[in-house]
């Protein structure tokens, strides 16, 4: 087990950005899964329109996290553990960053190539940047990336769990402090 000078969590805008994306990405999900359910009508178009704007704003949030690490080290892990799980820890990660930039990006392209209108944030036109090719193709890129992020999802939280309940190597702690039953030491400023 990590000893308390070890254990060292993340900042707080690290924590913010991870935990707003986490929020966003449920929501879209929630709501992703539910608006063709709704009836043809204006119901099911406020509902398209906040799935939408959802995902920019989940584009938007990765964009932010991607540059706060370039600026922001990340503080050194409480146990380094073994070469295979930094490698796991880091593809992850990266496979996380991907999946939230491409699953927005494929649901505007499928939007766009279709021909049909994107609106955010209250009416906000989103017009296609260019003439998108691939008609059909990027729903169902887009779907199959929304399955792979839950599947992603699933296997963060559960190496989360694994760490701090397992392991006990104060892993989890690093991103909700208050599960952190020894001292914690801030991140250097």
């Amino acid at each position: 087990m990590a000893t308390d000078l070890e254990i060292q969590p993340h900042g707080a805008m690290t924590r913010a950005i991870h935990w707003g994306a986490a929020l966003l990405v449920l929501s879209a999900w929630a709501v992703g899964t539910t608006m063709e359910e709704f009836p043809r009508g204006g119901g099911r178009e406020e509902a398209m329109q906040l799935h939408y704007s959802l995902g920019v704003l989940v584009l938007g949030l990765t964009a932010l996290r991607v540059a706060w690490r370039l600026v922001s080290p990340v503080p050194p892990a409480p146990a380094p553990g073994p070469a295979w799980q930094r490698l796991a820890a880091t593809g992850m990660h990266v496979g996380l960053i991907l999946l939230t930039i491409g699953l927005p990006l494929t649901g505007l392209l499928d939007r766009w190539a279709r021909g049909r209108p994107v609106a955010i944030f209250g009416g906000i036109p989103l017009p296609a940047p260019f003439a998108v090719p691939g008609d059909r193709l990027w729903g169902e890129v887009h779907g199959v990336f929304g399955n792979l992020l839950l599947v992603a999802i699933g296997l963060h939280v559960a190496a989360a769990l694994w760490h701090q309940f397992a392991v006990r190597d104060g892993t989890l702690s690093r991103m909700l402090p208050m599960l952190q039953r020894e001292r914690i030491v801030p991140p250097p400023a």
